[in-house]
């Protein structure tokens, strides 16, 4: 679906992009639908929640006409009754206690789906920058190589350069053409992406403005604890809070089967004019039916969940271990790339370029050098956006260990 999008997008005219900032679309996360709809469920059932009844049974109104005939008398009776019912088992307690689980796992899901969409727009809007940040380095790279086929058509002419020269001279501009269209289809690609997880309209593309995102994390000493405490993350945490809901839906399944009281009032008139009242208690004891179906099933589900808790707490603790670690390869990365790799690349374009113009150096190893220098300032730009990722990444982790929202 997003190949077809961004190949649709790069044979319409170009419309006129709109810059986001990493901070913008972070925003806009929580008016997403996942996360919106989630929010909004834990508002709808805390509201309804608060219009709760003390009363778990509504009361019963009895009317009973009637009518009676004897020998010498006839005349109409009639029978008004109200009645309550009440349980001893404890099924209102057992009530609130499940209304308030139901409440704490629709705030953990929430909680859950929001990081999940923070999280996928962060990694969408870095790769979309490194994405325009390739585009820049293949036009500039088109434009050199344009230029050196020029100098190598220029002196053919001359007789300096020979035709295999100018093939090799053309063949390298023909490929940084491709390498830049390339580049080009995949920020389109990025850009329905992003679109796509901020619910905006693809066809009205974005760009990633503004810088890198700067986060700072706890002391490298500090990372094992965290790493420990995984099971707080929010996905766990809704699993284990479900669990517990569905032990409180099996405990008000019972409670709702258990000995039930109902206490009434009937008045009475008689086809003579004579009234009277009456007090009514009805008593039905739990003998036979105890919720044990319904109870079963949940308790099932209960231990179902349970599991699946343990289950999303260790793929948190592996995911936040591999946050951290990827922490330190990406920094790894980023300093040989800048300290070593695009500074050796540089200096070995320059000094072909130097070589081919004496005389001592030929067509095929400028373009080589050219390209491993072009390759090199583009992986550089992919290895600053994995770095910022990673980074962001583990913030997020370690927030969401706190119930904090990361910024």
């Amino acid at each position: 679906m997003v190949a077809v999008l961004a190949a649709l997008l790069l044979a319409a005219s170009p419309p006129e992009v709109t810059p986001m900032t990493f901070e913008e679309a972070l925003s806009l996360a929580g008016r997403t639908p996942g996360p919106e709809s989630a929010a909004r469920a834990a508002e709808v059932r805390r509201s309804e929640s608060a219009r709760l009844s003390p009363f778990v049974f509504n009361p019963q109104v009895t009317v009973e006409p009637g009518y009676r005939q004897r020998a010498d008398e006839r005349g109409a009776d009639l029978r008004l009754g109200v009645s309550q019912t009440f349980g001893l088992s404890g099924q209102t307690g057992a009530r609130d206690t499940t209304v308030r689980a139901e409440e704490a796992v629709l705030d953990a899901e929430a909680r859950a789906v929001l990081l999940a969409r923070r999280l996928v727009i962060a990694e969408a809007w870095l790769r979309l920058w490194a994405a325009e940040q390739a585009i820049v380095q293949s036009t500039q790279e088109l434009q050199l190589a344009g230029a050196f086929r020029e100098a190598v058509q220029g002196a053919a002419k001359l007789g300096a350069s020979t035709k295999l020269e100018v093939a090799e001279a053309s063949a390298y501009l023909a490929e940084a053409r491709l390498a830049e269209l390339g580049a080009e289809e995949q920020v389109a690609r990025r850009r329905v992406e992003l679109a796509m997880l901020l619910g905006r309209d693809p066809s009205r593309p974005l760009q990633a403005s503004g810088v890198l995102p700067e986060v700072e994390l706890p002391p490298d000493e500090e990372w094992a604890p965290l790493v420990a405490q995984a099971s707080r993350m929010p996905e766990a945490t809704a699993r284990t809070l479900g669990a517990q809901l569905e032990r409180a839906r099996a405990a008000e399944a019972h409670a709702s089967r258990g000995t039930l009281l109902q206490v009434g009032v009937a008045g009475l008139r008689e086809y003579d004019g004579a009234v009277g009242g009456a007090l009514t208690l009805t008593l039905t004891p739990s003998l036979f039916e105890r919720g044990e179906r319904d109870r079963g099933a949940l308790l099932a589900a209960a231990e179902r969940l349970e599991g699946e808790a343990r289950d999303a707490g260790h793929r948190a603790a592996a995911g936040l271990s591999l946050s951290l670690h990827d922490v330190e390869h990406s920094r790894e990365v980023l300093a040989t790339l800048r300290g070593e790799l695009l500074p050796a690349a540089e200096e070995a374009a320059r000094l072909r370029e130097l070589l081919f113009q004496s005389g001592d150096s030929t067509v095929p190893e400028v373009v080589l050098a050219r390209r491993a220098l072009a390759a090199a300032r583009i992986r550089l730009g992919h290895a600053r956006a994995d770095e910022a990722w990673a980074r962001v990444k583990a913030r997020f982790f370690i927030d969401a260990l706190s119930g904090v929202s990361s910024p």
